[in-house]
């Protein structure tokens, strides 16, 4: 009998858990605040890299590029390439800036050109 009112019961147990899973109501869950302030922070982060790398680039094109609408132009496509291309393109201003008037900074500027028009 013991044995019997065990498996009863177990058994009961078994039914309760499945069929309340079963009937229970989806809920979506919004966001966690944890998640949610991550991709803001990864946001910032990019927000700040673009910055510097910017202004970083832009004394370079300033020295090369005397149209005035051409510069707010470029400025303006900086804003909108992505990080890695802009680190890359600081990178090569940074060489053109660090030689100056020689064949290398032509060639490296004109590099540094075809990034920003062609991404």
């Amino acid at each position: 009998m013991r044995h019997l009112t065990r498996s009863i019961t177990l058994a009961c147990i078994i039914g309760l858990f499945t069929a309340g899973q079963a009937l229970a109501v989806p809920q979506s869950h919004p966001q966690p605040a944890a998640a949610q302030t991550a991709g803001q922070n990864q946001k910032i982060r990019q927000n700040r890299i673009v910055k510097n790398e910017t202004a970083r680039i832009m004394p370079v094109l300033d020295d090369r590029i005397k149209d005035p609408e051409l510069l707010s132009k470029t400025r303006e496509k900086l804003l909108s390439m992505p990080v890695e291309d802009i680190q890359l393109v600081s990178s090569l201003c940074e060489r053109v800036a660090a030689s100056d008037e020689t064949p290398r900074a032509d060639i490296v500027f004109s590099l540094v050109t075809t990034l920003i028009v062609l991404s």
